[in-house]
């Protein structure tokens, strides 16, 4: 879901992904895990900025799920894209994964990890001119928790009735819990203005100040004259379009209507960028999965989610779905993150395991099962059209349906609802921002609608862990606990890809979601 994390499905989608859209910095990636691979695209530009012009970005559309709302960014990339672009947050990070200074210039921990001391960048302005101060940060910490926020994993450890505002440019964040990692779960919590509820028409510190939404059109931002990154957005208008279709949003790029494509599906990657375009390509932390809703029948029963897992080719979803742009899964999110268990066996195909399970749990006849696919993303739909046929093979019969793009991720509508479904995670960069996210009671991107204690309790452990060493042991039980009986069958890791007018340049890939978000924005320029 576009990460927080946000992406959750982006999920996104980051964000919330989704965030689901939370950060980890190189500096854990690299200390206690594979770090991701870096980008690869072909030829950027090279010439040098250009000030000015109108920057316009065709983006998978969300229709009237779109938004400002920063607590809502995970429900989809063009959301992730929108609050990107009006605000900012204490801590960003950058296409390598490394935290970077936003709002806050500095963040210091007392010995124990237990409070933190966060620096505020001064002479900021929101964009109607008040000034930025603590008070901001310490209303927008108690705001994240609002029920319901895809920003409440990032303060789920904060005592935010004691957060404090030291003087104008310090905030003291007590935590619940010692936690020497908190900058890295903090990265990338929007920052809104004091007293703010309504993002109808948003104000914000950020590269871009709004001018307009037309839900399932477009979206439209003008520079922000005084943003605190000197020199920065270099355009002077961003538009960015609501394009669900696939084809329409190619046609628009190739058509001179568009000047960026995100999510740029995977066969038309090999086959229709010509040399007047290049392809941003990010191997990374994006990942596909079909999911079951475990207290819906027949997923009660741990022995059909098993043998579900068991009865999926996984590297040939890869090679099609994917068309090769993407490695194999093993039914869990986040390869390349610290703490993965990479211990856990490569899960494969085994029918007779399959069927002998399938049997155990009174379907030895067969299974009759209804997957609900989107072309929310691209390779959903394929996936799940050769998913249909793999099953066949364990005597499974899955009958499709489509959901429009529009309510597949969005909360009021279809998502959180589909018993048998599928999903996209990207924007996530940390373990404890993906779990506490998908399988804590009441949590915003809890697909599975996974309950259990033991699993909440586990992930308070591993997050709250003096060491590494306990951290890793609290994890590994998370992981296999899911390995063994979860609801996920994460097939496969998947890449990044659009692609861009060769007239844009400043646009680096990166390993956590589309279009080298969040920091892209502010970045990418026309070359001279």
């Amino acid at each position: 879901m576009t990460g927080t994390s946000y992406s959750r499905r982006s999920f996104l989608r980051d964000a919330s992904a989704a965030g689901l859209l939370l950060g980890l910095g190189a500096s854990s990636l690299a200390g206690c895990g594979r770090q991701p691979s870096m980008a690869q695209s072909t030829a950027a530009p090279t010439g040098a900025p250009k000030p000015g012009g109108t920057l316009r970005i065709g983006m998978v559309g969300a229709g009237k799920g779109e938004s400002f709302d920063p607590s809502a960014a995970s429900s989809a990339l063009i959301n992730v894209a929108m609050t990107c672009a009006v605000f900012d947050p204490l801590i960003t990070y950058g296409p390598d994964m490394r935290l970077r200074p936003a709002l806050a210039t500095s963040w210091t921990s007392d010995a124990s990890g237990s409070a933190w001391t966060f620096k505020l960048r001064p002479g900021v302005a929101w964009h109607d001119g008040k000034p930025f101060t603590a008070d901001d940060v310490v209303y927008s910490l108690q705001w994240m928790e609002t029920p319901g926020s895809g920003l409440g994993p990032a303060v789920a450890n904060v005592d935010t009735a004691k957060v404090s505002k030291k003087d104008p440019n310090t905030v003291v964040v007590p935590l619940k819990s010692p936690d020497t990692r908190f900058p890295e779960t903090i990265a990338l919590a929007w920052i809104v203005q004091a007293g703010a509820k309504d993002f109808t028409k948003p104000i914000g510190t950020g590269p871009f100040t709004f001018v307009s939404l037309d839900q399932g059109q477009q979206s439209v931002c003008k520079r922000n004259p005084v943003y605190w990154d000197t020199g920065k957005p270099y355009v002077d208008e961003l538009r960015l379009l609501s394009l669900k279709d696939d084809t329409a949003r190619l046609n628009a790029l190739l058509s001179g209507q568009t000047d960026v494509m995100a999510q740029l599906p995977y066969a038309q990657a090999k086959s229709s960028i010509s040399e007047d375009f290049w392809l941003l390509r990010s191997p990374g932390l994006t990942a596909q999965a079909f999911y079951t809703a475990i207290d819906q029948e027949p997923f009660t029963d741990p022995r059909i989610r098993q043998a579900l897992r068991l009865l999926v080719d996984r590297q040939q979803l890869v090679d099609v779905a994917l068309n090769g742009f993407g490695t194999v899964a093993n039914d869990l999110y986040g390869r390349a993150l610290p703490y993965y268990d990479v211990a856990l066996p490569q899960r494969t195909r085994d029918l007779a395991k399959a069927k002998d399970l399938l049997a155990q749990a009174g379907h030895a006849s067969g299974l009759t099962l209804r997957l609900q696919t989107s072309a929310a993303a691209p390779g959903m739909v394929e996936a799940a059209t050769l998913f249909q046929q793999q099953a066949k093979d364990a005597g499974v019969t899955v009958k499709i349906s489509q959901v429009d793009p529009d309510a597949y991720f969005d909360p009021t509508r279809d998502y959180l609802t589909m018993p048998f479904a599928q999903t996209i995670w990207q924007g996530i960069t940390s373990l404890g921002s993906f779990y506490q996210t998908a399988l804590l009671k009441g949590a915003p991107g809890n697909e599975t609608h996974w309950t259990s204690q033991r699993t909440a309790d586990l992930i308070d452990a591993a997050t709250s862990a003096p060491d590494d060493a306990s951290a890793r042991m609290a994890w590994d039980a998370v992981q296999q606990e899911q390995y063994d009986s979860g609801g996920y069958i994460w097939w496969g890791n998947c890449d990044n890809l659009d692609a861009a007018s060769k007239k844009v340049g400043g646009i680096v890939p990166g390993v956590s979601q589309n279009l080298g978000l969040p920091t892209s924005l502010a970045e990418a320029y026309f070359v001279a």
